[in-house]
């Protein structure tokens, strides 16, 4: 089941963006500056003030919800631009591998260099075991 929600009339957010750009402002002054302006009574004015003030919590929470969004997936573009990517750890040992002067230095992005692409991969043994009677482990308990 979906969650319906419930249909805001444009008068509800009519005042709802004047208390959004007008926080200071008094519910009697908003009270005034609309009974005039639709036509209505003060209640129902006062109505509308409670709509519209919870139409400005759920916006805000969105709004909150939206900015969170954002800063988090900000943070994971940092991150992955933090991280080497394969290509780029290959090219910076082959650079190394090329570059260095030192011979240690060389062996050992050589060496990481065969790691990473499978260079040294292991032998392959193909062993069969043969097993005909279990194995019997009998241990001799004394009581001394």
């Amino acid at each position: 089941m979906s969650e319906k929600t419930p249909k805001i009339s444009r008068k509800v957010i009519e005042i709802a963006d004047f208390i959004y750009k007008h926080p200071e402002k008094k519910t009697s002054d908003v009270i005034s500056v609309f009974c005039g302006k639709f036509r209505k009574t003060g209640r129902t004015i006062e109505t509308y003030i409670k709509q519209a003030r919870e139409y400005n919590k759920s916006r805000i929470q969105k709004q909150e919800k939206a900015k969170e969004e954002v800063l988090v997936s900000q943070a994971v573009e940092t991150v992955k631009k933090a991280i080497l990517t394969r290509d780029e750890s290959l090219e910076i040992l082959s650079n190394i591998a090329k570059e260095s002067k030192r011979d240690g230095e060389r062996t050992r992005a050589i060496t990481v260099l065969a790691e990473f692409q499978g260079w040294r991969a292991p032998i392959k043994s193909d062993v069969n075991i043969n097993q005909q009677q279990p194995i019997i482990i009998k241990k001799n308990y004394d009581d001394k």
